[in-house]
């Protein structure tokens, strides 16, 4: 009952794009997103929108540990970083908005302690990529910037997409010590420590830094329950790149294929991974031509086994999560503007697809709040 209980009192929030992308596969919504949208999660798991909040680009949702702040990325050439209050009964109010210190800003995290957010300044064009450091206030609200590193140095591997770095996202390891950021540029995945009572939290540390196949793209990150073992995605390889974790090192171990049948340059372009919610489970997707979602099993050796596929009823699976019960994946289709439910089976990992659940134009990202 308490699951039930959870479920019926979620309220999600859906981060978009506000200017329409212009990419081949992009159906058009018809007008432009207005922002961040508020919809409301119903018995069923379907959504029912609520409302909005008019800014700019919010692409990417990172949560307070509380549920009680949100963080979002207004992924502009003049990047920002909103902060967000979320009431008991789920309703949001804009806190304040900082400068990004960079062009394109496209994911976040919060340090484990809750002080810092780190932002990921993605930046098309070559020269506006950092990772950013900003303060958390005990009211939520950001304070200005205390540190950036910018990502210059493409690898050049492949043209247009390399020229220069292209900071994608930020990741602490599992016992909170080091922070890693991915530079899809730069084919590189960048290591900094990090000192909670410092004002500037962060200390580069190249011999922690980790280089991938030139032409990989490292885009986003994540760890192991138990912290012994790390997933990365790499866009232009279409590849999940797994590693062993040794004193906060990363040593290579073995790379997973997202589409085995079709070895094509449009069918790899690896996007979200997640854990599921058990902790057995990671799912990854594909997009280009595949746009499909692969969840595999975690092995006793913390390899990715028993790969499982499915399409993700949309174009373009730019970002999934789980709901607070753990039972529906949500999908942000973001060139078919649609949201996509799939029931999830704990015991065996399987997705069964339930179809789209709401409409709104280009979604980037989406959350669950209680």
């Amino acid at each position: 009952m308490a699951n039930a209980a959870q479920h019926t009192n979620q309220t999600a929030l859906v981060g978009t794009w506000t200017s329409i992308p212009d990419a081949p596969l992009v159906q058009n919504p018809g007008h432009p997103s207005e922002g961040l949208y508020r919809l409301k999660v119903n018995h069923d798991g379907s959504l029912t929108q609520l409302d909005f909040i008019k800014m700019k680009s919010p692409s990417w949702i990172v949560k307070s540990h509380d549920g009680h702040f949100a963080y979002t990325t207004n992924e502009e050439n003049a990047g920002a970083v909103t902060a967000l209050a979320i009431d008991n009964s789920g309703k949001v109010r804009v806190i304040n908005a900082v400068d990004s210190h960079g062009q394109q800003p496209t994911h976040a995290t919060i340090s484990p302690d809750g002080k810092f957010l780190f932002v990921a300044n993605y930046s098309v064009a070559k020269g506006g990529a950092s990772v950013a450091v900003f303060p958390i206030r005990h009211d939520g609200s950001l304070g200005e910037q205390v540190q950036n590193f910018p990502f210059a140095s493409g690898t050049g591997a492949v043209k247009d997409r390399q020229d220069g770095g292209h900071a994608h996202s930020t990741t602490f390891t599992h016992d909170g010590k080091y922070l890693y950021a991915a530079d899809l540029g730069g084919d590189k995945l960048h290591a900094f420590a990090y000192h909670a009572g410092k004002t500037q939290p962060l200390v580069a540390d190249t011999a922690r830094d980790v280089s991938f196949t030139p032409g990989s793209g490292p885009r986003h990150m994540l760890f192991s329950p138990d912290g012994k073992h790390a997933y990365v995605t790499t866009e232009m390889a279409g590849e999940v790149v797994v590693f062993a974790v040794k004193d906060d090192r990363l040593e290579p171990q073995a790379k997973v294929k997202l589409n085995t049948e079709n070895s094509s340059t449009e069918f790899k372009s690896a996007g979200g991974i997640i854990l599921s919610p058990n902790g057995k489970y990671v799912i990854a997707a594909n997009r280009g031509s595949d746009n499909s979602l692969v969840v595999f099993k975690i092995g006793a050796d913390g390899m990715l086994i028993e790969p499982k596929r499915y399409k993700a009823d949309g174009i373009e699976p730019r970002a999934f999560s789980f709901d607070n019960s753990g039972k529906y994946l949500y999908v942000a289709n973001v060139f078919t503007n649609n949201i996509t439910l799939f029931h999830f089976d704990a015991q065996s990992g399987a997705l069964q697809a339930a179809g789209e659940v709401a409409k709104m134009p280009n979604p980037t990202d989406i959350k669950f709040f209680n």
